[in-house]
């Protein structure tokens, strides 16, 4: 793209002349005198001609001729680029050509181009972003390397290794993890990563680390800025809570969804019946399903049930989005880790489903919200008949700038999201434990079978049922759902107990794989114990209600620690117990001929995937 500039006295709209244009292809002759006498300042009109321009305060445009475009002079700098030098400025503040011009003159820009000098410049301009990229991507890794420098690496610790490190991790980050937290026990160490804003996670391995960070403030470390990165929620979620601490829907799955388990129940359970014998069958012969499917699909409409109530919950259009969301959004975080940073902004938009879910879901769910608030506005928050749902609980908490219809659809997506993905986890992993277990279920059917006689099918059953609440912990334990916990970005410098000092900007966690699978803590830590955690609880006098699920532990860290714990933990622990309870009391269930073990995970970065094509065998109970 050349350019060049030409000082001339200001000249008045009417002089300009229908002159051909050089740059017709882009914006002819009448689209030009159609456009000087409109609002459009500079930017419009030079994106309609193929052009970027950035100013300092945004001129009109007041005429144009056959060798370009005459500008208003209120402001004293331009800077003309391309599109891709523009990201370039965006990103690293490097500008392009300025053209300073005195207050009392117009500035003449005169903009040409040809098909091999357009390629030329956009080649360069790619090499500079790429340089750019490189340059400062080397620096800030070595400052952040430098303050670092106390604590152990585990694999390279090379910038110019980082592909490699970053391919490692994405195939085997778990291992990595594992090795780091056997390596260096009770300390710190830790991995160059793509997974952090910093490409650096420090990981703590004894239970002082885990103090450590339970005990620190919201405004010394971050779980919100840490997750949110991981999962690239400032981008695919389209910088929604961008500017938040906490989103006001955590308040209203904390308190609200809490709550009301209890009184909302029996909807469940009703919700479970129909949706497991939908997903299972009811046929009397063996027929194979394949699992992590037809529980996605469960947990879906049990979640539902609370979250908008019948017929939504039952609604085919409705649950095939969210389920198709929550598998695109899953694939969709995993692989905008390992973009660089500088790209995350402008490639988040594109591969981000959320905004295709909430156009295909709006058509749904508008009704309903708008006579929500409508009702809410007549009568107030607690107005007759208010349904006990999700929508009331979140319009409980949610600013008066977030009570839109976009904005409501777009908290039904989330919070979706994160309960079906980890309870549909943590039911195929235990599901697929008991039938390669087969000698648990007849106790656990007689557990159950003794406490719903007792307390019929309600929370404080759920409760009561110790064997179910210890396989399940054991399941987890072994599984899990990561091999991190406890993610946290560090606000500011921030001190550990024993006097390491993690920098700002750096992201710290736990390796909870490794914790999960230490002698130190757990008896013969690789076989499955169905029974570990309620002979912990029988054990030691006073601790029968230790060690349970929905515990807060030092060494189970399934639903984290401290003040930013999983706040849906009492909700998905029940609804799976009782998803359990349902299948073991109403099928018989078996692995596939062949099959003698759990069916082998699949892992991506620090993410744990059941294998989702694994199959199981079920009937209805003989």
């Amino acid at each position: 793209m050349a350019l060049s500039v030409r000082s001339r006295p200001r000249r008045r709209s009417a002089l300009i002349r229908s002159a051909p244009s050089p740059i017709s292809p882009f914006l002819n002759t009448r689209d030009l005198w159609a456009l000087q006498d409109s609002t459009l300042g500079v930017r419009e009109l030079l994106q309609a001609s193929g052009f970027w321009v950035q100013c300092g305060a945004m001129g009109e445009a007041t005429g144009a001729t056959e060798y370009g475009y005459l500008l208003n002079t209120r402001h004293t700098i331009l800077e003309a680029t391309c599109v891709l030098c523009r990201i370039c400025r965006y990103h690293y503040g490097i500008l392009g050509p300025y053209i300073y011009t005195p207050a009392s003159k117009a500035c003449f820009l005169k903009l040409s181009f040809s098909p091999r000098s357009t390629m030329i410049s956009i080649g360069a301009a790619l090499a500079g972003i790429v340089l750019l990229w490189f340059l400062r991507s080397w620096y800030e890794f070595e400052v952040m390397k430098a303050k670092l420098r106390a604590i152990p690496t585990v694999g390279s610790s090379n910038f110019f290794t980082y592909p490699l490190v970053a391919l490692r991790f994405m195939m085997n980050g778990h291992n990595m993890v594992s090795e780091g937290y056997f390596k260096h026990p009770n300390s710190a160490f830790k991995i160059r990563t793509p997974i952090t804003p910093s490409g650096w996670l420090v990981l703590g391995t004894g239970h002082q680390f885990v103090e450590d960070l339970r005990r620190a403030s919201t405004e010394q470390l971050s779980f919100f800025h840490a997750a949110g990165y991981i999962l690239g929620a400032p981008w695919l979620n389209g910088n929604r809570d961008a500017d938040t601490s906490k989103p006001h829907h955590f308040d209203a799955v904390r308190v609200s969804l809490t709550r009301s388990f209890p009184s909302r129940f029996e909807d469940i359970r009703d919700e479970i019946e129909a949706s497991v014998s939908d997903s299972f069958g009811l046929t009397q012969e063996w027929n194979e399903i394949v699992l992590f499917k037809a529980l996605v699909s469960v947990v879906t409409r049990t979640s539902n049930r609370l979250f908008v109530g019948l017929p939504l919950c039952r609604d085919k259009e409705f649950l095939q989005i969210l389920q198709t969301l929550a598998i695109k959004r899953a694939v969709a975080g995993n692989a905008f880790q390992f973009l660089p940073g500088f790209l995350k902004p402008h490639f988040g938009r594109l591969i981000s489903p959320i905004a295709t879910a909430i156009k295909q879901l709006e058509p749904i769910l508008t009704p309903m919200i708008r006579e929500r608030l409508k009702q809410e506005e007549a009568m107030g928050p607690d107005w007759p008949e208010r349904p006990n749902d999700l929508l009331s609980w979140i319009l409980e908490c949610a600013p008066p700038h977030k009570r839109t219809v976009d904005d409501l659809i777009f908290r039904i997506i989330v919070l979706n999201f994160v309960s079906v993905h980890t309870t549909s986890v943590t039911l195929t992993n235990a599901i697929f434990d008991l039938a390669a277990h087969p000698e648990y279920i007849q106790p656990l059917r007689d557990e159950m079978e003794g406490v719903i006689k007792q307390n019929g099918w309600s929370k404080d059953a759920m409760s009561k049922m110790r064997k179910l609440d210890s396989f399940v912990k054991e399941s987890s334990r072994m599984r899990g759902i990561g091999s991190i916990a406890m993610a946290r970005k560090v606000m500011s410098d921030f001190a550990l107990s024993d006097g390491t000092v993690i920098p700002e900007g750096c992201t710290v966690a736990i390796a909870s794989r490794g914790l999960h699978h230490d002698p130190e803590h757990y008896d013969n830590p690789h076989e499955f114990d169905g029974y570990r955690f309620l002979k912990m609880r029988e054990s030691v006098e006073g601790e029968e209600m230790k060690h349970q699920m929905i515990s807060l532990e030092h060494d189970f860290l399934l639903f984290g620690n401290g003040r930013s714990a999983c706040p849906g933990r009492f909700f998905a622990v029940n609804e799976a117990k009782t998803i359990i309870s349902h299948i073991v009391l109403n099928y018989d269930i078996k692995l596939p001929e062949g099959a003698t073990s759990h069916p082998d995970p699949r892992w991506f970065s620090s993410s744990y995937l059941p294998n989702s094509a694994a199959h199981l065998v079920v009937r209805k109970r003989q």
